[in-house]
């Protein structure tokens, strides 16, 4: 397996909690709480705090939030890959609905992992259009702190959506905005349902945390089918948790063998379940299926080309990788034109990555030679 896959592998199984956003700042004195769950200061239905900016790096400076406007404020940092890639869906939301009285500010702030305002004015600056919005300079943490951290929140990006009146109505990935965001703009959202959702959702968060706590404890003591039925716990609570699913797929195949309800697990979740949009998860499950190195001791081919095959159509035939995956399962399958023709396109779709683009080519070669020796009979 390539150093490339071994990464991402270990990027989605370590993003069993959250697979966009990456842990932020540590607040001192923070404590975990393991019993009634209580709600941070801040939460939707909140009113909004001021903003403290040092620097407007690009935008119009907005000093006060206006009754009668809308406001997106998100937190990022140079650092951190999720944010850079959230930058494209940001900027269209702003560009969509800048006229109906939106205001992206995107709030950047100095850290213990090297944020720093030069640095954050050279991204804008080379980002161009791609931030094309309000980007902000905090004033020593004070509005890190009167969000982010009275929020509760601890990884980034996050966004918070003001609405006309000055209440929050949504907190969360920027990438899940939307349709919050339409209800807002039309002045169509109920604040108090809103807010009511929210905390539905902190206290179901809980719920999961604690059940990963358990399903941890229970893999380490090696009762792998008490540690199955967490992860079934958590999928309940939160049908688009992927991690907890290729997790299960994982001590299903490795540790009970149970191949055939890995199988009918995977299934229903990725084929007709939460995780039918998730195509980076159905790749990593087809690939740990055909991997070379895999040490799963059945190889269900027929659940990698399904999963492969529909994670390539989510991505829309464009992601190099999972055409990779798709590949090498006609490959298993002994259709070599076809692993052939798919994985000459991938390597041509991976120019811009000349490592994975290297480790492209070498399978690429691996198929031809089979598709030889098969046309020499």
């Amino acid at each position: 397996m390539s150093i490339l896959r071994r990464s991402a592998q270990a990027a989605l199984l370590l993003g069993l909690v959250s697979f966009s956003a990456v842990p932020a700042f540590a607040q001192a004195g923070q404590k975990e709480e393991k019993s009634e769950v209580k709600l941070p200061a801040l939460v939707v239905g909140s009113k909004a705090p001021a903003l403290s900016i040092e620097k407007w790096v690009k935008g119009q400076p907005v000093t006060t939030l206006e009754k009668g406007k809308v406001y997106m404020v998100e937190f990022w940092a140079t650092w951190c890959p999720p944010c850079i890639a959230s930058m494209p869906h940001i900027s269209e939301l702003q560009k969509k609905y800048g006229d109906k009285g939106l205001t992206v500010i995107g709030v950047s702030t100095k850290d213990k992992r090297g944020n720093t305002l030069e640095k954050t004015e050279k991204m804008v600056a080379d980002k161009g259009d791609t931030m094309g919005y309000t980007v902000a300079w905090d004033k020593d943490r004070e509005t890190m702190d009167a969000w982010f951290a009275a929020a509760g929140q601890d990884g980034i990006p996050c966004s918070f959506l003001v609405d006309q009146n000055g209440f929050i109505a949504y907190i969360g990935l920027p990438t899940q905005i939307d349709k919050t965001l339409e209800l807002v703009l039309a002045n169509k959202h109920d604040i108090k349902a809103l807010a009511a959702d929210y905390k539905k959702g902190k206290e179901n968060e809980a719920k999961v945390q604690a059940s990963l706590e358990e399903y941890g404890k229970l893999k380490e003591s090696e009762d792998f089918a008490a540690a199955v039925k967490k992860l079934d716990e958590v999928l309940a609570l939160d049908p688009k948790m992927a991690g907890a699913a290729v997790e299960r797929f994982k001590v299903q195949t490795e540790n009970l063998k149970d191949y055939d309800k890995a199988a009918s697990d995977a299934t229903a979740y990725f084929i007709d379940g939460g995780g039918n949009d998730n195509a980076q998860a159905m790749n990593f499950v087809a690939w740990s299926i055909v991997d070379p190195e895999s040490e799963l001791g059945h190889v269900d081919v027929d659940l990698a080309l399904k999963l492969a095959t529909k994670a390539n159509e989510l991505t829309k035939n464009e992601d190099p990788a999972i055409m990779d995956t798709l590949a090498r399962v006609h490959f298993t399958k002994g259709n070599f034109d076809k692993a052939v023709e798919i994985e000459t396109t991938a390597v041509e779709k991976s120019a811009s990555n000349k490592k994975l683009q290297a480790d492209l080519k070498k399978s690429l070669e691996e198929f031809k030679d089979a598709q030889a020796k098969k046309s020499k009979g």
